[in-house]
């Protein structure tokens, strides 16, 4: 007898587990869900602000114990849910139907959008998403740079941001990705010890900037944002600011790799990182759908 219900405070560090288990395959793999056991408790206990995960994540178990997941990490402001799952034991696909007609039970009424995003590999999730009358929103390109290739990089000298450059930064970023999640501003405001951004000079000329954040506490780190004026492209700055990033991300002796996501449309950028020494690792699709 399957029994679905809200997971318990108690149960993290099993749904944690579970789900890094499953994460780890591509047949089973969701984009943004993590797969350290640590990271993803940390991500269901304080990430999950706007609806905490008491309210928002089911699990379903049988006589065999946790055989799925489902659950989703809500932003009112935006009007929007990002799906976790589902997560489903093999030969219990069964129940993702059951687990997915709760969940939308639980989703408070400012919600109307979903995000899913599943591995190319992940046909279940895929069909489910097709089934459902998902829109396929993009595609998506997973790169990876690892330690053990820092020897391979440019030594880059770096430029942390000035408060001379300011303005240069926020008009340039403003410009880059209007409407995004931080403006120019905002990045600045941010910045400390584990948040940077550091720019390339050309004789005392601003010609780029790259803004990045650490999370050494569980050996990550993240490229947010990085942009060339347009005069200034096709001179190498992008490889130097990229350099300059992953050199400072290994200063931190708990980072063993930086993986980030590009648009698999984007060709030029994957050959840019790629040309750094980052590696394809995975290919995602992002679906969306209004409800």
């Amino acid at each position: 007898m399957i029994n679905t219900r809200l997971m318990k405070n108690d149960e993290i560090e099993v749904v944690a587990n579970f789900i890094s288990e499953l994460n780890r395959v591509e047949e089973s793999h969701i984009g943004y869900c993590g797969v350290d056991p640590l990271e993803i408790a940390y991500s269901l206990k304080e990430d999950l602000t706007d609806i905490t995960y008491e309210n928002s994540f089911l699990i379903a178990y049988d006589d065999e114990g946790l055989i799925g997941v489902l659950g989703f990490d809500a932003d009112l402001e935006n009007q929007r849910a990002e799906i976790w799952g589902p997560f489903v034991k093999d030969g219990k696909w069964d129940n993702a139907s059951c687990l997915w007609t709760s969940m939308l039970e639980l989703l408070p009424e400012e919600i109307i959008s979903l995000g899913m995003f599943p591995n190319k590999e992940n046909h279940r999730v895929l069909e489910l998403a097709e089934n459902l009358s998902f829109n396929r929103h993009s595609d998506q390109t997973i790169l990876s740079f690892h330690r053990s290739r820092l020897q391979e990089l440019e030594v880059e000298q770096l430029h942390e941001l000035e408060e001379e450059y300011f303005p240069d930064i926020i008009q340039l970023h403003d410009q880059s990705f209007p409407e995004t999640y931080y403006s120019g501003e905002q990045i600045i405001d941010r910045l400390n010890e584990e948040r940077k951004v550091f720019i390339v000079k050309t004789e005392g000329r601003f010609s780029g900037y790259i803004y990045v954040e650490a999370q050494p506490e569980f050996g990550e780190g993240s490229i947010e944002f990085f942009a060339v004026p347009a005069s200034e492209r096709g001179k190498g700055i992008g490889e130097k600011l990229l350099s300059a990033a992953l050199n400072w991300f290994f200063t931190f002796e708990s980072i063993q790799s930086i993986t980030l996501s590009v648009s698999s449309g984007n060709r030029d950028a994957i050959g840019l990182y790629k040309k750094v020494g980052f590696e394809q690792i995975h290919e995602l699709c992002y679906f969306t759908k209004k409800i």
